[in-house]
């Protein structure tokens, strides 16, 4: 097999492997898009809890099933376990875990900005009448769009611990559905 060749340029040494390692890592810590990941500020659907999001935000602190505030221009709520969610309940989930975390954008952001490339995505219509603008791209997050442009996104639980509260999730559109739609 050929050894690589690697270009020179005069005056700069070649970076090593462990350098070109940790400049890979560093970029994927500090991507612009948070989207990737399936937490939003490091809070993460049946992993996280209360207190943890109360560490991070003030406003949570009173709130045992729903938090609501603004951030950044952003209307963002997060939805704790512990309480009846319609007709559903989430026995096997302890009280006070992040069930969901929806973010509406103060202003509509470019899909490009936000969706990752390669990733396939199940899209759907989220409105009750079809064909009126909207998009949703799911892929273990849902990215909401009006006629291409984002408008929020929401995170749920990750496939593989949706069984922990299956009728909670059974449904994605029903999490976009319902204060997404301007």
């Amino acid at each position: 097999m050929p050894e690589a060749i690697e270009e020179s340029v005069p005056g700069r040494k070649p970076m090593s492997r462990l350098t070109t390692l940790i400049v890979v890592l560093v970029s994927a810590i500090i991507a612009p898009s948070e989207v990737l990941a399936k937490s939003w500020k490091g809070i993460t659907p049946l992993h996280s809890k209360s207190r943890d999001v109360v560490e991070q935000f003030v406003a949570c602190d009173k709130t045992e099933t729903r938090c609501q505030f603004t951030l950044d221009n952003d209307e963002v709520m997060i939805v704790f376990s512990g309480s009846r969610i319609g007709v559903l309940e989430c026995p096997r989930v302890p009280k006070g875990t992040v069930l969901a975390i929806t973010v509406k954008f103060g202003s509509p952001k470019s899909l490009k900005e936000i969706k990752p490339k390669n990733k396939r995505f199940r899209v759907f219509d989220p409105s009750s009448s079809a064909n009126h603008g909207y998009k949703t791209y799911y892929y273990g997050f849902m990215i909401n769009t009006f006629k291409g442009k984002v408008i929020g996104v929401v995170y749920i639980a990750e496939q593989k611990d949706v069984h922990l509260c299956a009728p909670y999730y059974e449904d994605p559109k029903a999490f976009v559905a319902v204060g997404l739609l301007p």
